[in-house]
């Protein structure tokens, strides 16, 4: 356990924003700021020779940009990182490409760099600087690049209808692995809860779109689910599934209903949702993450004969999410990352 004040190296291009940023953290006793840096290739330079318990990163700077740092700082001095990133806003895929890198999580960065409006940022940015340094260096880094587009022999009749996956932090990095590895002729619909900004998960359904050879997009209200594509829970609501019993089909629905542990998009209220609809005939699987959120989702599933998968503790950036519902008795398998995919198709065929 950490006693002494955690070491922030801030790395931004404008000297206005390490001015105001090292401000910020500065004024957090847990907190302090050991050195800043104006692009990517100092970044890189300053952490190998102060060795800082966590990084402050903007993506975009000039020469030697931020996903430049993140690639050689994770290859040749493993640190945690947070990026600033305003990809919400101009629907730039960096902040992805930095986060399979291995950085640890990102900040929507406003559009403005008005001090009052980077002050916002204030208990934001220290409370995930601070959880930074509790990360599992080892669920950091490059995930497989390669993608399954093959078909594969299903049963005809599949035990299981649908697919569900709850993740936060280190969520993204660890849903495309799954993903990827999925063949193109996957048999039942998947929907993935995962706690992001609101402007970046459009950003997201873009970018797994783009690389998967399954259709994948942010799920709608009032939208009939389909077999084979891929639904991303958008970010500014909760979603749950209902069943049309007239059409014996399973659609989206919003509520503004708040759920103790995290809210727009809620684990809890997706996996709740689906151990209502599907029961024993879902497959749900809780990714890393911090806090409890999906436990009792899982529970639910768990209780209703659904079968409950849990990302390791090994292959994990945060631990938090599996390691709760785990504990609580809930989950029937445990993986890690990289069996995760095989094994669900097993689930089918």
């Amino acid at each position: 356990m950490q006693t002494s004040p955690i070491q922030v190296l801030i790395a931004d291009d404008s000297s206005f924003m390490r001015l105001v940023l090292s401000d910020i953290v500065g004024s957090d006793k847990d907190l302090n700021v050991i050195a800043t840096a104006g692009n990517g290739l100092e970044a890189y330079e300053k952490t190998r020779q102060l060795k800082p318990d966590v990084i402050l990163m903007d993506l975009i700077m000039p020469e030697y940009d931020g996903l430049y740092a993140v690639s050689q700082i994770m290859r040749d001095c493993p640190t945690p990182i947070v990026v600033l990133s305003g990809a919400g806003y101009s629907n730039d895929l960096t902040v992805f490409d930095a986060i399979n890198a291995g950085a640890f999580d990102f900040i929507h960065k406003p559009d403005s760099t008005r001090n009052a409006k980077i002050r916002d940022l204030e208990h934001e940015l220290t409370a995930r600087l601070k959880s930074a340094v509790t990360v599992n260096k080892q669920g950091l880094g490059k995930k497989s690049n390669r993608e399954n587009g093959h078909a594969h022999t299903f049963y005809s009749r599949l035990e299981y209808e649908v697919l569900a996956i709850g993740s936060s932090t280190g969520g993204t990095g660890a849903i495309e692995d799954i993903l990827k590895k999925l063949p193109g002729n996957f048999p039942i619909p998947v929907v993935i809860a995962q706690h992001m900004p609101k402007d970046f998960v459009h950003s997201f359904s873009n970018r797994l779109n783009d690389m998967l050879p399954l259709k994948v997009k942010v799920a709608e209200e009032r939208e009939y689910i389909q077999p084979g594509v891929v639904y991303l829970m958008p970010g500014n609501t909760n979603t749950y599934l209902k069943r049309d019993i007239l059409r014996n089909t399973v659609f989206v629905q919003f509520t503004d209903k708040k759920f103790p542990e995290f809210n727009d998009p809620s684990v809890d209220c997706l996996f709740q949702s689906i151990a209502d609809v599907y029961k024993e005939k879902a497959l749900a699987v809780i990714l890393s993450g911090m806090g409890r959120d999906g436990t009792r989702g899982m529970e639910r599933l768990f209780y209703e004969n659904a079968h409950t998968i849990a990302q390791d503790e090994k292959t994990s950036v945060i631990f938090g999410m599996p390691k709760s519902a785990i504990e609580k008795g809930v989950i029937t398998k445990v993986l890690p990352i990289y069996d995760m995919a095989g094994y669900i198709v097993s689930c089918l065929s």
